[in-house]
């Protein structure tokens, strides 16, 4: 509790501390974990979760027998311990890469401002995104990409971005395909990272022509960009600028989906206006993503974004899932809409 109390305090004094946990500790102990677990082939980190669930279903059905059988004393001294555990879990989470959630914005570091915005700003976001998206679904080869190959073009394009902003240096890759695959799908999520190995998972079950952009976002949270909307500018950045067409249209397809949903809301006329716009094959691919997640609605996926929302809230995202599509705000300073 104290070892939380104590970064808890670095963090929020913005100090030399700071900077020394940011742009040394950090730096030294990420490219160490990916040096070391980018090694082997599968995710370690999904084989921790799987024993953390099963200390987890160990523990629930002890704590069930001594309620039955009264042991309410040994009941006592199991809950602290697992209570103990779960501190020390977290005080790791904080130390090895949960601590950029309390950091200013890495994004404007890099010199970029967010902004208010007016509708007509949005409406000329989206036209852009809608031409964009339009332009690569007909240059681009439709074939998946191999996932070696995309993680690899994917670290890549960071380090080739890197040479005017050295934060987005990337060493020693470690970017994998997750162990729970398709089970994913029924929680909603494309990608995640590892906070205690550093590794990022990608679920390589979903429809191939988003994986390129979920590999760019996930690559971003490697780096230390925690905030969601600040990953996604930053993978949009990497992957927009990509010789390969399938990074450029994966990343105007998700930005696009976020801008017009949000236009949506403010002018359905005007988002039904251009959609018109998009091309038969970019109207394919939403519909085929439509139709891909509808095989796996149910309460779990509910559940899973009610969740993941009061986490995200926790840890200083004040709008919560809705934390992605606060990218906008970047993409507008971007192009100086």
């Amino acid at each position: 509790m104290a070892g939380i109390i104590l970064l808890t305090w670095i963090f929020a004094a913005d100090g030399w501390l700071a900077e020394l946990y940011f742009h040394r500790w950090y730096e030294f102990i990420s490219t160490l974990l990916r040096n070391i677990f980018g090694r082997v082939p599968f995710s370690i980190g999904d084989v921790i979760y799987c024993v953390w669930v099963g200390i987890s279903i160990i523990f629930l059905l002890r704590c069930l027998w001594m309620l039955i059988r009264g042991r309410w004393k040994d009941l006592l001294d199991l809950f602290l311990k697992g209570v103990s555990s779960l501190v020390w879990l977290y005080f790791i989470f904080l130390l090895l890469w949960g601590g950029h959630y309390h950091r200013t914005s890495m994004v404007a570091d890099l010199g970029f401002k967010t902004k208010d915005y007016t509708t007509a700003d949005l409406y000329l976001l989206t036209d852009t995104l809608v031409k964009l998206a339009n332009r690569d679904r007909a240059a681009m080869d439709t074939q998946a990409l191999p996932r070696k190959q995309m993680f690899t073009l994917a670290a890549r394009g960071y380090n080739q971005l890197a040479r005017s902003a050295p934060t987005l240096q990337y060493r020693n890759t470690s970017v994998k395909s997750s162990l729970f695959g398709e089970y994913l799908n029924y929680l909603g999520i494309t990608g995640y990272l590892n906070p205690f190995t550093n590794e990022a998972q990608v679920n390589t079950t979903v429809p191939h022509f988003q994986q390129p952009f979920v590999t760019c976002h996930e690559i971003a949270h490697q780096l230390g960009f925690a905030p969601e909307e600040d990953a996604n500018f930053i993978g949009y950045l990497v992957a927009s600028r990509m010789e390969d067409g399938r990074f450029r249209y994966a990343a105007n397809f998700d930005m696009l989906l976020y801008s017009i949903r949000r236009l949506g809301r403010r002018n359905s006329y005007l988002a039904r206006v251009l959609w018109e716009k998009t091309s038969p094959g970019v109207r394919e691919d939403v519909r085929a993503l439509i139709r891909f997640y509808e095989r796996y609605e149910g309460p779990a996926d509910d559940y899973s974004a009610l969740l993941y929302d009061q986490y995200l809230k926790a840890n200083r995202q004040k709008h919560g899932i809705r934390s992605y599509s606060e990218v906008i705000g970047w993409l507008m300073t971007y192009y100086r809409i």
